[in-house]
């Protein structure tokens, strides 16, 4: 490419030009058969021009199309779950600030909690071993089970007599899904159970590139969160049943530390609420 010189007269003419040379007649036919303008005139440049300028645009057409994101495809909602509560008190050993003067109240809180979580899903667990395990709830080696936190509150707050002991009392709405391996043959083993997950309705509308392209909503009896839903992502090709493979026949997914208010409730108690708690009975 080399630029043109301004014309005389004051236009300007093509900045930019490319030279082409052909040696077989044929090509020479071809063109001179095809550049004709608008106006008439025959034009080789300009038929030669009007190809490359059709080339460009259908290039940023097709890089367009790459870079737009894949439409996520909504499947049918999950609705064959049960869904039950847990509530009671809980106990844990968590950090004091006795023992750490130094360190921030909002990472003792985060510390704190993280323990709360856990002693909670030990409770969750315990309650489905006792009331899930009779009247066809049973779980083999060919079935496995996922327990979804949908919601949870707790109160607590720490006992003065023991440092770094902590009481409470909380309330998980979970959701049980029991995936027997009819069940899993019933979807083809496309439904990706094992990676249930939630997703804001936000990012599933802009189709982000870390959201799977099909999902399926699990159905809750509670609508309270407007802002998301837990998914089972839809797989594109089959897997295989995972049923004698897990480590654990129930796991337990759903809400952590990092949901909203709409999900996660972890207070400590006020004064008068800490009062009240530790006059239970069984505080004594």
């Amino acid at each position: 490419m080399q630029r043109n010189q301004e014309q005389p007269g004051g236009c300007m003419a093509y900045k930019y030009k490319a030279t082409m040379y052909y040696s077989d007649e044929e090509t020479e036919a071809f063109l001179r058969d095809k550049a004709v303008k608008s106006n008439g005139k025959k034009s080789t440049s300009h038929y030669l021009y009007s190809l490359v300028t059709k080339e460009r645009e259908n290039l940023m057409a097709n890089n367009d199309i790459k870079n737009k994101p894949v439409p996520v495809r909504l499947f049918p909602e999950h609705v064959n779950s049960k869904e039950f509560s847990v509530n009671g008190s809980v106990e844990f050993f968590g950090l004091s600030d006795v023992f750490h003067p130094h360190k921030g109240e909002s990472s003792l809180i985060r510390k704190n909690q993280k323990a709360l979580m856990e002693t909670i899903d030990d409770k969750i667990l315990e309650h489905v071993a006792n009331h899930f395990s009779n009247h066809g709830h049973e779980v083999n080696d060919k079935s496995f089970r996922i327990v979804l936190k949908t919601y949870v509150a707790c109160y607590y707050c720490n006992i003065n007599i023991v440092p770094g002991l902590y009481s409470g009392t909380f309330t998980a709405t979970c959701r049980m899904i029991t995936v027997s391996r009819n069940e899993w043959d019933k979807y083809g083993g496309v439904l990706d159970f094992e990676n249930v997950r939630y997703i804001k309705y936000e990012a599933v509308a802009k189709a982000e590139r870390r959201i799977p392209r099909g999902l399926c909503k699990i159905a809750e009896s509670l609508r309270t969160d407007t802002t998301g839903a837990f998914f089972i992502p839809v797989l594109t090709l089959q897997k295989n049943f995972p049923g004698e493979t897990l480590a654990e026949p129930v796991m337990i997914k759903g809400v952590d530390l990092s949901f909203g208010k709409e999900r996660l409730k972890f207070k400590t108690m006020n004064e008068s609420q800490k009062k009240r708690h530790l006059m239970k009975p069984q505080y004594n």
